[in-house]
């Protein structure tokens, strides 16, 4: 009973409120720097309760950022900064762990002039809000005054300076020490051990631990010059690029699966032997001079196996983080993979218990090929994406890493050889464990052929988009194709935007009320946006239910209205806003001044069910259970069906 008198209060108290104001409110100063740049500086202050994302979020939620509008005088450099540290949090809808800012934060963004004159600087602030129960797309625009480059900082404008990412780096460090560490237990690395710290002791122990320092000094060096020149190409906004772009994604991806095919035994990937064959001679000469080229011999001869590691680790650092990070990976890479050699130099004695060479060595090359060829994938999903193809869908996606998950299995069980293998007589303790992991990770995969959920890697894996056979399929189940609505073709339509459980959908209330009539069913008008993590949470939890999608499927014309939707309007679809006075001349913002002016809500997701004249049937819901959401569709088509196609009184079950 109070449940209920809360709800109808609550209910009654957002009805008086004016239209919602956005969780977060932003302030844009500008100072001067050096050589005609300008430091744009962001202050944001929260509402109590509310949380914004980071500038650093791939595959999950709206990333903050900045757009400027089009205009001589300026052009921005790099991508915008974080200057106070962000805060973790486990994100349920995309099951990934993303950063958030609670409070206050700042950012900032350079521009370099290329005009004396003073002018108005006009741009917009993206980002997403959210307080655990509901999320807002908000683009908050600003404007701020440029005085050319002599331009003049504000008393209280605080120095900018330049923060590289902290979080996250401990953790790709930590990567790099473990792919230097696998790399030595390759083939053309574990067994130059011996032979090379043999060269080491020819002498007395103290020059044997001399040369062994300097050869780990210069394997060390060796490689941080090749993170230093992978550095010097990566420019301060590159990640944004490399991460969604689809010319960098396409040669990562070919890189990859070379990579593997190389690892494999299809080939090999060498060096010049002339480079080989100086750098031997060179090692000829002994003490230091001869030990930094002992070092660089065996960089250039073992690049065949440690290649595709390090292309691996310069491959993450060139797609996110920090400028220096492909430096910082490619230090702690080195440091790994000499650490043995420099402790054998120290310590002669251990050598005799090194494990002998043998067929598990290849092993561990093929293990890391089949992982290389699943990764491969992810970076073709991104231009599959980008060009909105069907051919990475999410099913093919998942069954070629189910594949390797069972070619890996049986690899680990000696039941698969490949051409450099060697007999197996009878199957490990270990190899046994790996083989069960291996079959179990193609199971927990299988379910997502079907279009269920796999939280784990929704990072990873593409997103369902057509029907699900763990879902009931209704009489009225429509064909999963994109584009369709459930009278004919669909405007504003695009892959991004398809609804799960191949659900049709209209992105315009207008042609969604006209299909309406046709079909005598009410409009459920869905406010979303694309990376809406709550959005998705309750397609996944809640829309999945049997009932609820029974009712989805055959009782209601859905609209699917992203007001984030960037999609140019013709003319005279322009509305004139009645809160900001402004022209809305795309779909998204109209959508979400939609939202605002007629429901005074602008966090998504919001549900509303509407009759034919386009009247509110039942009181709207956000997030909600399955109880609270198959109570709330039908108390609305109770209202529809009883022929009070008016606004509606609050139906409360006591």
């Amino acid at each position: 009973m109070k449940k209920y008198f809360f709800l109808l209060c609550f209910m009654l108290y957002g009805a008086l409120l004016p239209a919602q104001q956005p969780a977060a409110s932003w302030k844009v100063t500008a100072q001067a720097g050096t050589d005609g740049e300008v430091d744009l500086l962001f202050t944001v202050t929260v509402s109590p309760g509310w949380y914004i994302y980071s500038t650093d979020v791939l595959n999950g939620p709206v990333p903050t950022s900045v757009s400027f509008a089009a205009g001589a005088g300026f052009e921005p450099v790099g991508a915008l900064k974080e200057l106070d540290k962000s805060k973790g949090k486990y994100d349920e809808g995309f099951g990934i762990k993303v950063k958030i800012f609670e409070g206050t934060a700042r950012f900032s963004q350079k521009i370099r002039l290329n005009t004396d004159k003073a002018f108005l600087l006009k741009g917009t602030v993206v980002y997403q809000s959210c307080n655990g129960a509901s999320c807002t797309y908000e683009e908050e625009e600003f404007q701020v005054q440029i005085d050319g480059v002599a331009s003049a900082a504000p008393d209280d404008a605080i120095a900018i300076t330049e923060k590289e990412e902290s979080e996250g780096l401990w953790m790709f460090l930590l990567l790099a020490f473990a792919t230097g560490l696998g790399a030595i237990f390759t083939p053309c690395v574990f067994p130059m051990i011996p032979m090379t710290v043999s060269f080491f002791i020819s002498g007395n122990q103290k020059s044997g631990a001399t040369r062994g320092l300097v050869f780990g000094v210069s394997v060390t060096a060796i490689y941080v010059l090749v993170g230093v020149l992978a550095a010097v190409f990566k420019s301060a906004d590159a990640a944004d690029v490399l991460s969604s772009h689809w010319i960098p994604n396409l040669i990562f991806a070919v890189l990859f699966l070379v990579f593997a095919l190389s690892f494999f035994g299809a080939f090999e990937i060498t060096l010049p032997t002339g480079l080989a064959n100086k750098a031997d001679s060179k090692a000829d000469r002994g003490g230091a001079f001869g030990a930094f080229f002992v070092a660089f011999a065996l960089v250039v001869v073992s690049f065949s196996c440690t290649g595709p590691f390090v292309g691996s680790i310069l491959v993450e650092a060139m797609s996110h983080g920090i400028a220096l990070k492909p430096v910082l990976g490619m230090l702690v890479f080195g440091l790994a993979f000499s650490l043995p050699f420099v402790v054998f130099s120290l310590f002669p004695s251990w050598i005799k218990k090194m494990p002998k060479s043998g067929g598990w060595l290849n092993m561990v090359k093929v293990v890391f090929a089949f992982v290389l060829l699943a990764l491969s994938l992810k970076y073709f999903a991104v231009v599959n994406g980008y060009f909105g193809w069907e051919i990475l869908s999410r099913e093919v996606f998942i069954a070629i890493w189910m594949v390797c998950a069972l070619l890996l299995g049986l690899y680990f069980l000696g039941r698969l050889r490949l051409a450099h293998d060697s007999a197996m007589e009878h199957v490990g303790v270990g190899r046994l464990l790996f083989a069960i992991a291996s079959f179990t990770f193609a199971l927990y995969l299988l379910p997502g052929l079907f279009g269920a959920p796999l939280p784990a890697l929704s990072g990873i894996v593409p997103d369902p988009k057509g029907a699900s056979v763990f879902a009931p399929q209704g009489e009225n189940t429509v064909d999963a194709a994109y584009g369709q609505g459930l009278c004919g073709k669909a405007k504003y339509s695009s892959p991004a935007h398809r609804l799960p459980y191949g659900l049709p959908a209209y992105h315009d209330i207008d042609e969604a009320v006209a299909c309406a009539k046709q079909q005598n069913k009410p409009v459920l008008l869905v406010f979303k946006f694309n990376n809406c993590s709550v959005c998705k949470s309750m397609e996944g939890k809640v829309w999945s239910n049997e009932q609820v999608l029974e009712l989805l499927r055959s009782n209601v014309v859905i609209a699917s209205l992203y007001v984030d939707d960037k999609t140019e309007l013709p003319q005279d679809e322009w509305i004139t806003s009645a809160i900001d006075g402004k022209v809305k001349k795309t779909l998204g913002r109209k959508l979400r001044d939609i939202q605002m002016s007629r429901f005074g809500v602008s966090a998504q997701p919001y549900y509303v069910l509407i009759g034919h004249d386009e009247a509110v049937l039942t009181a709207p819901v956000a997030e909600s259970s399955v109880e609270e959401f198959l109570y709330f569709l039908r108390a609305g088509l109770e209202k529809f069906n009883s022929g009070q196609n008016a606004a509606f009184t609050p139906m409360i079950k006591l």
